[in-house]
């Protein structure tokens, strides 16, 4: 399994096109690749100019499948000079409290699910503790909390330092349950550091595709 974690921040004034041809891309990936089985586009409550992807593919067959194909030839194009900032890697799943169900949505409401997907770079000595300590909080959620849907503790491939957490709520207040729950409070205590060091700064929003029954 290999996931492409994506953050982007737009220049001015191009939100819509971006969204509009990001949403297309996610749409023909899920729909035309065997080997995609997600493709998840967010944006950021705070900043709307950010907006993130979480990808998942069977393999590193299928993510290359992904960057030979016409839809994303056709998305790079299509979204040529829009970007200030573009942040990916691409990712070993080390944790996942869920299934990666092959999802093809059709039109629906967005908006109601929240999610959060943060960038944490580590020191080396500190690797080991942390994938222990996080793993202990995702199994902890997912025993205690039912807006949970997703929380995915990945690993960039090429920086085995760097790591990419992925939560998924039913809503605003399963994510705000989330963070007041003694789990998370106990794992941020113990790598407050890390996640108040982190660059870019998380990602924390609304889902805009797939629709909200698609999760």
């Amino acid at each position: 399994m290999r996931t492409i974690t994506v953050q982007a921040t737009l220049q001015p004034d191009h939100l819509e096109s971006f969204v509009a041809a990001s949403v297309a891309n996610a749409r023909a990936s899920v729909a035309t690749e065997p080997g995609c089985r997600r493709f998840d586009v967010f944006h950021d409550e705070a900043d709307p100019h950010r907006v993130g992807f979480n990808e998942i593919y069977d393999d590193d067959d299928a993510v290359a499948a992904h960057g030979d194909s016409a839809h994303f030839a056709t998305w790079l194009s299509a979204t040529d000079g829009m970007l200030d900032q573009l942040v990916w890697a691409t990712c070993r799943n080390r944790h996942s409290t869920g299934s990666a169900p092959r999802d093809i949505a059709g039109d629906g409401p967005t908006g109601g699910i929240s999610l959060y997907q943060a960038r944490i770079s580590l020191p080396p000595d500190e690797v080991d503790s942390f994938v222990a300590s996080v793993t202990k909080q995702a199994r902890a959620a997912a025993a205690h909390e039912k807006g949970l849907l997703r929380f995915d503790i990945n690993q960039n491939v090429e920086v085995p330092t760097e790591f990419w957490l992925y939560k998924v709520h039913s809503d605003q207040a399963a994510a705000a349950a989330h963070a007041k729950a003694p789990y998370t409070i106990a794992h941020l205590d113990q790598f407050n550091n890390v996640y108040s060091a982190g660059s870019p700064s998380p990602i924390h929003g609304p889902n805009i595709w797939p629709p909200n029954p698609g999760w």
